[in-house]
């Protein structure tokens, strides 16, 4: 907009004071806006460099699924541990197999 009224005083010119307002102030919103582009050509080059640094980063320290398991014998699978009431059963049991297996002892 400010490019077609700069271009529309060049060539119907405006008297006076006013002519100059309205020059000044095309040449300002085009001086502006310029800035503008230029400070979002900028912004968005740093941006994509700060997510290319990211995505380097993450990408060296990712192991993911292609971390491998070292070769070699599966580690032994421990059966579960007894409850409380079975542990006592079973030493019931160890009892009363003792005692059988010993009949001269006293009582």
């Amino acid at each position: 907009m400010a490019s077609i009224g700069l271009v529309s005083l060049m060539v119907i010119p405006a008297p006076g004071i006013w002519g100059l307002l309205i020059g000044v102030a095309c040449s300002l919103a085009i001086l502006v806006s310029a800035f503008i582009w230029l400070l979002d050509q900028v912004a968005t080059r740093l941006a994509q460099a700060w997510d290319r640094r990211d995505r380097r980063r993450r990408r060296a320290m990712h192991a993911g699924s292609g971390m491998m398991r070292k070769a070699g014998t599966p580690a032994p699978i421990e059966p579960p541990r007894p409850s409380p009431l079975q542990e006592r059963a079973r030493i019931a049991a160890l009892r009363r197999q003792a005692s059988k297996a010993e009949p001269f002892r006293l009582r």
